[in-house]
């Protein structure tokens, strides 16, 4: 033992010892002799000076001293055990680090990732957002998922969706009982406005045909996809969003489309990795998941599109 330190085996022979009130049991439970037990305990005793156990009427009974420390030891058995499998299970564990616009991951990756890990669960994405496209010569990033107009240069990948489309959307007590908004209507409301879609107020009056007059400083702008989104929500004005970031909102009611027309959205949503990584399995597993995702988030807004089409067929 070290000088003020008893060895890890006696604590645990006397912790077992102390909890069975048997050396016998401990002993099996320790997977060891009687004999082994009881010398840990008596070296244990030697060293502290204290009797930790009484025999009474040959039964072991655990002293004052003994039961209060074999209390405290319990707490200390018990994290080094926990400490242990949490080791264990990192060094197990394999980790995908994944950069992802930070909206994108918010509204669209992170609310699906319970699926991904019920059928991997020995796969951990560590997500850092980014918003915009990650060149790896300077990170240790494993993937990324980013809106784009191409690839990111020298790095292979997929477009994951090329047809998403711009809505124009607001908070439903803004249309009121109105299926959609006139153009004065529309004119007359604050305009949300994102960085990466400087041209889309200008697009989307064009392609519906509208003539919406030059804006005021009402207008609100806005950095994020994700600060636009809230903003709309929140009832402070018309933003144009991707139908992919909105889809949860729209389908709670939570935004609406202030006219049923849409633009093509301008940027793609792309995936890349590293050309080093294009055969490491857990990403083609990731790959694999991904895709899957995607597939399925056309087929719902297939049904969406279809059930709102029948909606205006219905009679009033």
């Amino acid at each position: 033992m070290r000088r003020g330190v008893p060895s890890l085996s006696a604590l645990q022979a006397f912790e077992a010892a102390a909890r069975h009130e048997s050396f016998s049991k401990a002993a099996i439970e320790l997977s060891q002799t009687h004999g082994a037990v009881c010398k840990k305990v008596n070296e244990l005793e030697a060293h502290l000076g204290i009797a930790l156990f009484e025999r009474v009427r040959q039964r072991l009974v655990l002293s004052t001293a003994g039961a209060e420390y074999a209390r405290r030891i319990r707490v200390h058995l018990d994290q080094i055990r926990r400490d242990t499998l949490e080791l264990m299970r990192q060094q197990s564990e394999v980790k995908i680090q994944l950069a992802v616009g930070v909206t994108f991951a918010s509204q669209w990756l992170i609310p699906r990732l319970r699926d991904f890990y019920e059928s991997n669960p020995d796969l951990q994405l560590h997500i850092m957002g980014r918003d915009q496209p990650t060149f790896f010569d300077n990170s240790s990033f494993d993937a990324a998922i980013y809106f784009g107009q191409s690839l990111c240069p020298a790095m292979p990948g997929q477009p994951l969706v090329s047809d998403d489309e711009i809505l124009a959307v607001c908070a439903p007590e803004l249309v009121g009982g109105h299926g959609s908004l006139s153009s004065e209507k529309i004119s007359a409301l604050p305009w949300i406005h994102t960085r990466d879609l400087p041209r889309a107020w200008l697009a989307w009056s064009e392609s519906a045909s509208t003539q919406l007059t030059e804006h005021r400083a009402a207008d609100q702008h806005y950095d994020m996809f994700i600060m636009a989104i809230n903003a709309a929500i929140s009832g402070l004005g018309v933003a144009l969003l991707p139908r992919i970031l909105i889809e949860r909102e729209l389908r709670s009611g939570a935004l609406v489309q202030v006219r049923p027309h849409s633009i093509p959205n301008p940027e793609t949503v792309y995936y890349s990795f590293p050309e080093q990584k294009r055969d490491w399995e857990p990403l083609k597993r990731f790959d694999r998941w991904l895709c899957a995702a995607v597939r399925d988030y056309r087929e719902g807004c297939r049904l969406d599109r279809t059930a709102a089409f029948e909606a205006t067929l219905a009679p009033n």
